[in-house]
């Protein structure tokens, strides 16, 4: 019952609820009955291979959200779905939201039962909502044979889209790049060599360097205006935290924050005396002035007008330098993670090797032909050339061939009449947006030309390096936990933004600190440490069998 009440708007929950209240046993049977006689139509409807798809007249209603950086505003007459229903013979009407409203329309759409055949794109709080999607474990074998090709290929993906009670109610898109060591820290070398300094190793060695960019003008322009560190308030210090003797993510999009595994436990570091330590030296750096003061309130776009002002010595780096600090982008190069105490790095990659969203296409109850859909997921993914149309966009618009067995990304310059390639791909194929299933193998066939790409790829070795061994995986957990976990976490996070930038600017002594294992305690820590532990539990056990 607490599933159902997760799972349904209260009115509508009610109204179910009353209905099957008056049916009783006679009703069940006749469900069971129907459910059987819909089965048989739908697989005489649907052919397992070969097109058409359909032998019957249907069109289905597909919802997806549409890029921000879609300069048409929607796929309903692009070439690249007039393919798709000229070659399945499936008879499709696209309903696009705007991405920046998609969430608010598909949980209003989910709770007034106002459904679709198929979604393409994450579902909010999906595993909340289950009731309303189909399992396609048992259609995967017969009906999509490029998909079950693809989870004997990367388990690990497989198992991050398995439910608790054994099902699949959703499908990847995934992009893998071969690239794990997705964040780094940046560092300015050009200033390093104008203060006559070498690399820093260690926390103390780096605060050293963040004093000399401070006080010998290492940008030449006569000002006080370096930044020795800058920030912003979604990407803030977590690369630090190596030198204290642990790994993680900043809290904005991290799916398990706070939390590190060592000798298979789950463990909530904001509570170690080590990161009492961490409180410390952040607090150091402040007030010294080697911090951006601004950070903790300021958005990415302010980081990067100082970036491209050359105001910036070392910044935290989630992609491509020169997104932060643009044509100064060759003045700088990646900052290893800082050694601990006993010589030690430590790094947590990302969890997969380029970008997975799991989840990201789903049927409704409310189709009658769900074999239908999943043969067309399998279809957009049944060669490289189709993942290549509908992930990236034709030839020698979105992409070249350059005689070798290679492509390239038409991306500089850009086709004429795009601003980014962004809007390229996006305009002139599904992009992110879509289902398709971009290999390792497939990306190996773009050539990598540009100095950007280069120098992403160079600092990939060194951190992995450093990589933990232990770290929670991606997976499903049980709808009630992941409704406790989201509950517990939203008051953590805006306790510890808060307990953060206080101890940063303010600073922490013991009085302050005993306090925060107080507020921890308070918090619930424990249960969010407990549920955790018993979600890695069980995939550990999973990754096992």
């Amino acid at each position: 019952m607490k599933l159902k009440r997760l799972i349904a708007a209260a009115a509508a929950a009610a109204m179910v609820m009353s209905v099957l209240a008056g049916c009783g046993n006679t009703a069940e049977s006749e469900k069971t009955e129907s459910t059987e006689s819909t089965a048989t139509a739908a697989s005489e409807a649907v052919n397992k291979t070969g097109y058409p798809i359909m032998n019957e007249d249907y069109t289905f209603k597909i919802v997806y959200p549409v890029a921000s950086t879609d300069k048409i505003g929607g796929w309903e007459n692009k070439d690249f779905v007039k393919k798709i229903e000229e070659e399945t013979g499936l008879k499709i009407q696209w309903m696009g939201i705007p991405e920046a409203s998609y969430n608010d329309q598909v949980a209003i759409m989910i709770a007034a039962g106002d459904l679709p055949d198929a979604f393409i794109g994450q579902i909010p709080n999906f595993a909340q909502f289950l009731d309303s999607f189909v399992k396609m474990n048992d259609m995967i074998d017969e009906y999509a044979p490029n998909l079950k090709a693809f989870y004997d290929k990367y388990p690990n993906i497989k198992l991050a889209s398995v439910f608790p009670d054994g099902s699949m109610y959703g499908l990847p898109e995934v992009q893998l790049d071969g690239y794990v060591a997705g964040k780094s820290l940046a560092i300015n070398k050009k200033w390093l060599e104008n203060v006559g300094m070498e690399m820093p190793e260690t926390a103390d060695e780096l605060f050293d360097v963040l004093m000399a960019f401070k006080t010998q003008d290492p940008n030449g322009n006569g000002q006080a205006d370096e930044i020795p560190f800058a920030f912003y308030k979604d990407r803030k210090f977590d690369l630090l935290k190596s030198a204290f003797g642990f790994a993680g993510y900043d809290e904005k999009d991290y799916k398990y924050p706070y939390l590190q595994v060592v000798d298979g436990k789950v463990d909530f570091y904001p509570v170690s005396d080590n990161y009492y330590a961490y409180l410390q030296y952040l607090n150091k750096l402040y007030s010294n002035g080697l911090i951006d003061p601004n950070g903790f309130i300021q958005e990415e776009v302010d980081m990067i007008a100082k970036g491209t002002n050359a105001q910036i010595g070392v910044f935290p780096n989630y992609s491509y330098d020169d997104i932060t600090v643009g044509d100064y982008a060759n003045e700088y190069t990646y900052l290893l993670p800082l050694k601990d105490s006993s010589g030690e790095r430590h790094y947590l990659p990302s969890s997969w090797s380029g970008s997975v969203i799991v989840n990201q296409f789903s049927i409704t109850k409310n189709c009658p032909y769900p074999e239908a859909m999943l043969r067309l997921y399998d279809y957009i993914n049944s060669s490289f050339e189709n993942r290549l149309l509908f992930g990236w966009g034709p030839k020698d618009m979105a992409w070249v061939d350059n005689g070798d067995g290679t492509i390239s990304k038409k991306a500089d310059p850009v086709l004429e009449g795009y601003n980014s390639y962004a809007e390229v791909r996006h305009t002139l194929s599904m992009g992110i947006k879509g289902v398709f299933l971009w290999t390792e193998e497939d990306n190996a066939k773009f050539a990598v030309t540009s100095d950007r790409e280069i120098k992403y790829m160079e600092r990939q070795d060194p951190y992995m390096e450093c990589a933990v061994k232990e770290f929670i995986p991606e997976g499903q957990d049980y709808p009630e936990n992941t409704q406790e976990i989201n509950v517990l976490l939203t008051e953590l996070r805006t306790y510890m933004d808060n307990f953060m930038a206080e101890s940063v600017m303010n600073g922490i002594d013991d009085t302050k600190w005993q306090k925060h294992l107080e507020d921890c305690k308070k918090f619930n820590y424990e249960k969010y440490t407990e549920l955790n532990q018993e979600y890695y539990d069980r995939m550990m056990k999973l990754a096992e069998e």
